[in-house]
């Protein structure tokens, strides 16, 4: 029996539910031809999981060091990284991967996918509080076609928290909520929004003590990302792609959540890079000039693909970098982590004593 993954995320929060571990981004635009090109940092990750294939999006910020979530290559029970010989790495169509729901690793092979030689999930990551939601994939070499002249995106250190700044979201995920084999076979996008922060706060009340997250809400109602999928994008004024943040959870204000991102009300929390910089420089063999965006990046309001509207007061800093050490990037609360610990590991076990 397959248990849904619901009941064990959702956070004793009154209002608010953290949907499952779903991996798509559902009813969103395909990147052309001449987009491509501005992409080619992006790589799809495809974890041999305890119930089969699963399918999430990275980032090459070097030829050989991919930035994903840990959700993505971390054990949900143990937190801890996956065996490197669970995960695939390349740049390839999904279909071209996998028969059925498993990996088909001649088919990865002829496709140019490859182990990662080692896998590093932050310390701090808690897939019940989500905190720390960020992991690194070494490789032992470049993929095919990769070159540092072709790959390495930059990431934005302090991307801009306003609410109703316009972002991009892009990634390889399912593209519907209904068909569990509609992979894509060409990496797609969609457009977000900063959340205000009383909205963002009001459907995730815990949103308000994490450092290192973005809120951001979908701009047509039927498009969004959904979990485990979706790496947060902006475009420079040189025209380069500076890497904003990376998909943490999405949740709805519906108590019972229904597993469908794109339902009414939800909000999308990225991890953002900036206070884990020191700690990149101690995992990878990178300087902070190596991958952190020296540009400078203008940012404009979202325009709705339909009726939505955004409040217009401030998201919270994520930016913000007092009281953060530095090589975890990790804040110094005095208690806000464990209190939403524990608030999610009291709703996991009331959910188990109702499933048993």
């Amino acid at each position: 029996m397959k248990f849904s993954t619901i009941a064990l995320a959702t956070v004793a929060t009154a209002g608010s539910g953290v949907l499952g571990l779903d991996k798509r981004i559902v009813d969103g635009s395909a990147v052309t031809s001449s987009e491509a090109g501005s992409y080619s940092f992006v790589t799809s990750i495809i974890v041999d999981g305890r119930s089969g294939a699963s399918v999430c999006t990275g980032a090459l910020i070097s030829p050989t060091v991919v930035l994903t979530s840990a959700k993505c290559v971390a054990d949900p029970v143990s937190n801890k990284a996956l065996a490197a010989n669970k995960v695939v790495v390349g740049q390839g169509k999904i279909t071209d991967v996998l028969s059925g729901e498993s990996i088909n690793l001649s088919k990865a092979a002829s496709a140019g996918y490859a182990f990662p030689q080692a896998i590093t999930v932050h310390p701090g990551y808690n897939s019940i509080a989500h905190t720390d939601n960020i992991a690194v994939l070494m490789l032992s070499q470049p993929l095919a076609n990769v070159t540092s002249a072709n790959v390495g995106v930059k990431l934005i250190k302090k991307p801009s928290t306003t609410a109703n700044t316009a972002y991009t979201a892009i990634g390889w995920g399912l593209t519907s909520d209904e068909d569990e084999s509609s992979y894509p076979k060409q990496l797609q996008q969609t457009s977000l929004a900063v959340g205000a922060n009383s909205t963002c706060s009001d459907i995730w009340a815990p949103y308000g003590s994490l450092t290192n997250s973005l809120c951001l809400v979908p701009t047509k109602s039927s498009s969004n990302v959904c979990e485990g999928d979706g790496l947060l994008v902006h475009a420079a004024s040189d025209k380069s792609v500076g890497l904003a943040g990376v998909l943490n959870l999405v949740a709805t204000e519906d108590d019972v959540p229904t597993g469908k991102c794109t339902d009414e009300g939800v909000a999308d929390y990225f991890t953002t890079f900036g206070n884990y910089v020191g700690w990149l420089t101690q995992i990878t063999p990178l300087k902070e000039s190596d991958f952190v965006s020296a540009a400078s990046f203008s940012y404009g309001s979202a325009v709705a693909d339909d009726d939505q509207e955004s409040e217009s007061d401030s998201s919270s800093d994520s930016d913000d970098e007092s009281d953060v050490d530095p090589n975890t990037g990790r804040a110094n609360l005095s208690f806000s982590s464990s209190t939403v610990l524990t608030a999610a590991t009291a709703a996991a076990a009331a959910a188990f004593s109702v499933l048993f």
